[in-house]
């Protein structure tokens, strides 16, 4: 992890700190204008580069998909979404802070599909709970025809265990 003071903005301090040999970036200025533009600066020195950013407003998140950004996360909206939920579901919200939680009992993966799982099913994994599979940049979820059948590319998103305590 490469830490440097300065201004994501200017083309010259991600070069500084090899963006264009980064496997991944986080994006979270403090407003979300600044996280769009420095989203934009990151995605034209590197195009391939994975780059998750961060946007308080909901209508921030499509110019930060148009700037570049691989994954946009809007917290104000997750979490209004979790209290929202929770005055009619109080067990969710407690479960989905163990899936978030670095040391709770559960958390969310995602990892390729193995060669010994191909034409088997989502529902068969006996690593985790299957939840969903990428194929050719397509969701599908556990209750859908494609999920009957993993193929090699799958990319399989699941529940595992991770041996914290609740």
């Amino acid at each position: 992890c490469i830490i440097l003071q300065g201004d994501a903005t200017r083309d010259q301090v991600l070069e500084d700190v090899k963006i264009r040999s980064a496997s991944s970036m986080i994006v979270s200025a403090g407003r979300d204008d600044t996280s769009v533009l420095i989203t934009l600066t990151a995605r034209h020195l590197a195009p391939n580069l994975k780059i998750s950013t961060v946007v308080k407003a909901e209508d921030n998140e499509l110019p930060a998909r148009a700037a570049g950004a691989t994954t946009v996360i809007n917290p104000v909206s997750f979490a209004g979404l979790l209290l929202a939920n929770s005055c009619k579901s109080q067990h969710i919200a407690d479960y989905m802070m163990d899936l978030a939680s670095i040391d709770g009992p559960v958390a969310l993966t995602e990892r390729a599909v193995t060669p010994a799982e191909v034409g088997r099913s989502l529902a068969s994994l006996t690593t985790g709970i299957g939840l969903r599979i990428f194929r050719d940049d397509q969701a599908f979820g556990f209750f859908t025809d494609e999920a009957n059948a993993l193929r090699p590319g799958d990319t399989i998103v699941e529940v595992v265990r991770t041996g914290g305590k609740r």
